[in-house]
């Protein structure tokens, strides 16, 4: 998935002559937490509500604006721009068009918590599994397969890294299904460990 497809594209901007009291009372009216700065069309810094409330009402966005701003494409990978936030520690990542500094849009973490939450929430009824597996690529196939065959069909799967002794991985399988009792019987049946099997078959029995 890319930045482009997460992204808030109707960005509301401000410019560095601009009033910190002016740019607090629009985060604060718009209820968002960062300001890209253009100038002339260009992006030449962020703000951030900190930034706004930390300082001196009377001073303006160019004297508290961050210039060594870290941007993003729209073709940007979600994982990448999430790695960017986490080592630099940052809400919020602008997203220049392609080779220039002319604003696309705004990406922030609300922004990527919102596709995590759609990846492993799933809509409708449907039930979490994690699968712990020790030969990736041949039990990936053999849990897909019996997903079709046990009519519990896969609506996200996420493969988790491996503990510290690396021996097996945890895939965290959501199933568009209660009913899932007969497809972790077949992945016991293959050798492969699902978490919390007893209470998943009594949520299913109970809803039978």
């Amino acid at each position: 998935m890319l930045v482009e497809s997460v992204m808030t594209r109707s960005v509301i901007t401000t410019e560095p002559s601009r009033s910190v009291s002016s740019a607090a009372r629009l985060m604060r009216d718009g209820r968002f937490r960062h300001l890209p700065v253009l100038a002339r069309g260009h992006l030449v810094g962020m703000v951030s509500g900190r930034d706004v409330t930390a300082t001196v009402e009377h001073h303006t966005i160019r004297e508290v604006m961050h210039t060594d701003v870290i941007s993003v494409t729209p073709d940007t990978p979600i994982e990448v721009a999430a790695r960017l936030m986490l080592e630099n520690k940052i809400g919020a990542l602008p997203v220049v068009a392609n080779g220039g500094d002319e604003l696309a849009g705004i990406v922030t973490q609300s922004d990527l918590f919102k596709v995590l939450a759609r990846l492993l929430g799933g809509n409708g009824p449907s039930t979490r599994l994690e699968v712990h597996v020790s030969d990736m690529p041949r039990q990936l196939a053999d849990i897909a397969r019996l997903a079709c065959a046990h009519h519990a069909p896969i609506t996200s799967l996420v493969i988790l890294p491996p503990g510290r002794e690396k021996r097996s991985h945890r895939i965290v399988v959501r199933v568009g299904t209660i009913a899932v009792a007969p497809f972790v019987h077949a992945l016991h049946d293959l050798g492969m460990n699902v978490d919390h099997p007893d209470k998943l078959e009594s949520t299913t029995a109970a809803h039978a």
